[in-house]
């Protein structure tokens, strides 16, 4: 599992999407805020054949809010890229 921070730049987490260095992974999701509080959680999130995966989750945010953001549970991949737009 890998933890990172993020830095909200916007008021709203509109995209999510995850590249995978191989096809057919699994991993699961969980952003929270700076306070420890879950803001989100995906389970069993898969990157198909294309080895991406990505969803329109509209999460709220306050500008400049800190964020943590941890991918775990990973099952096929070696590597994954996170991109929160």
């Amino acid at each position: 599992s890998s933890t990172k921070p993020f830095k909200a730049y916007s008021n709203r987490i509109a995209w999510l999407r995850g590249i995978t260095d191989k096809p057919n992974s699994k991993f699961n999701i969980t952003i929270k805020d700076g306070l420890g509080r879950t803001k989100l959680q995906k389970f069993a999130c898969r990157s198909g054949q294309s080895k991406e995966y990505g969803e329109l989750i509209n999460l709220e945010t306050m500008l400049g809010e800190d964020l943590q953001v941890t991918v775990d549970g990973i099952e096929g991949a070696e590597n994954i890229q996170l991109f929160l737009n």
